[in-house]
């Protein structure tokens, strides 16, 4: 999450003394604009940011906020254009630079948003925000001891920051080092995406359960599940009788987990338990590391009665199963999911038989990219995961982005080959080939942002060369 600099009506001289100069026409609308602004109402503040800005069309602050609504619109293009409008009428703003470079960042253009987020610092060396959003696009090209350096820096100056000490977390875990950044993980409850669960029950330290009931429990999505429940077999080493509550799309599925006394769905009532602990805190009260992380796979058993017989066609080598797409309302999904057309080269090599588990809109465009012939479709008729995991085990590898698909494949110990983006989740590193999670499990990785050609090509030419030997 970068820090966007909006300006407000303040009750500090210079603010006044600014407001005071537009004409009260423009000063309506701004106030106006900014109350919309607060209240998350963007389209609104961005009519009224117009209506002050026919009236002073140079103003760097009018340009500037209304460049950071248009930016929560991801109206990126109009947004950039008033800011680089702001800096050409005061190139010394460090508030105009910095929301420049968190929209090139956005745009994928990193490079430009590091020299927009150092010139925001040259315009103002205690400017905290400005080093903050430049560790952000650090992060994202890769320069993560950098971007730690850069993070503990700003927390000097603001160290209880939620945002700055979650973002150096996501930052730790990237590099490897998962007792520090687990440990500063808890900041995830501290932010407006997670409400933090109460409970009259205290939180699991990690001590001998000694028979004591212990209620776990999701808390994200469908992946972060699928790839932490692999901590319920050691919570109930631990001496603990377990308890797990996750998501129902996801029970018929889990049900099976070794050490498992119970399973419950999101939203249902409590049972009885003493002590409680949510699933990816596991990892920090258990105090593992890079090389003590549970990875023996498969720890995912899907109930014999699910799935369905999959069709092979004569003469079929290669059966693999392919998803191009995650949920859109994911905050990273315009860097993770791709089109079914950038897997269908692999339809070329003879042997081949692609069969596609995508589920949601996107598995539409099978039909309408008019690939249906080339592409087997299974998941419309898969009704849960464990359908999914069932019909995925009679397939030889799986192709996919970064979906809860991927964690699924990992944790039945299937081959699966993941499409990486430049800028990964956490858990994905940097660098590797391999995940640290999933032995079974290859990752091809971007090498610019958001060109995925050459991904898909390392594919084929994997794909090709395995088929032939």
């Amino acid at each position: 999450m970068s820090s966007s600099k909006v300006n407000g009506v303040g009750k500090g001289a210079k603010k006044v003394k600014w407001i005071d100069s537009l004409p009260s026409s423009a000063r309506r609308a701004f106030e106006e604009a900014v109350r919309s602004h607060s209240a998350k109402k963007f389209a609104d503040a961005v009519s009224h940011y117009a209506l002050a800005l026919s009236l002073v069309p140079d103003d760097p602050v009018i340009l500037t906020n209304l460049g950071v609504a248009l930016r929560e619109q991801d109206k990126f293009v109009a947004a950039e254009t008033c800011y680089r409008r702001a800096i050409a009428v005061k190139p010394d703003a460090p508030g105009s630079w910095s929301n420049l470079g968190n929209t090139l960042r956005r745009m994928g253009r990193l490079k430009e948003s590091v020299y927009c987020h150092r010139k925001a610092i040259a315009c103002d060396k205690k400017f905290i925000d400005g080093y903050y959003n430049l560790a952000l696009v650090l992060q994202d090209l890769g320069k993560i001891d950098e971007a730690v350096r850069i993070f503990d820096y700003c927390l000097k100056h603001k160290p209880g920051n939620v945002n700055i000490n979650w973002d150096r977390s996501l930052a730790l875990l990237a590099k490897g080092d998962l007792l520090n950044g687990f440990k500063s993980y808890e900041y995830r409850w501290q932010r407006e995406e997670l409400t933090e669960r109460h409970f009259r029950q205290p939180l699991w330290d990690g001590a001998p359960l000694d028979g004591k009931r212990i209620y776990l429990y999701s808390e994200q999505g469908f992946g972060d599940t699928l790839n932490f429940c692999r901590y319920v077999p050691l919570v109930a080493e631990a001496g603990g009788t377990v308890i797990f509550e996750c998501q129902k799309e996801l029970l018929s599925l889990l049900k099976g987990l070794d050490g498992l006394e119970e399973i419950v769905p999101a939203g249902a009532k409590l049972p009885q338990f003493d002590v409680q602990a949510p699933l990816l805190s596991l990892p920090r009260i258990m105090r593992h590391d890079l090389d003590s992380i549970p990875n023996k796979c498969p720890y995912i058993n899907p109930p014999a009665q699910a799935g369905f017989p999959v069709h092979v066609p004569a003469g079929t080598k290669k059966k693999i199963g392919i998803v191009w797409a995650g949920k859109s309302s994911h905050k990273n999904d315009h860097n993770r999911s791709v089109s079914i057309e950038n897997f269908i080269p692999f339809a070329r090599i003879p042997g081949v038989t692609l069969y596609s588990l995508q589920k949601g809109p996107a598995a539409q465009q099978r039909e309408e990219s008019a690939c249906g012939v080339l592409v087997r479709e299974l998941g419309g008729g898969c009704t849960d995961f464990s359908d999914t995991a069932k019909v995925m085990r009679q397939l030889d590898l799986i192709i996919t982005v970064d979906t809860s698909v991927a964690h699924l494949a990992g944790g039945l110990g299937l081959p699966v080959w993941v499409a990486i983006p430049y800028n990964p989740d956490w858990r994905w590193m940097h660098k590797r080939k391999d995940s640290p999670w999933y032995p079974s499990m290859t990752l091809f990785r971007q090498k610019t942002p958001g060109s995925w050609t050459p991904v898909f090509d390392a594919m084929f030419k994997t794909l090709k060369s395995e088929l032939s030997a």
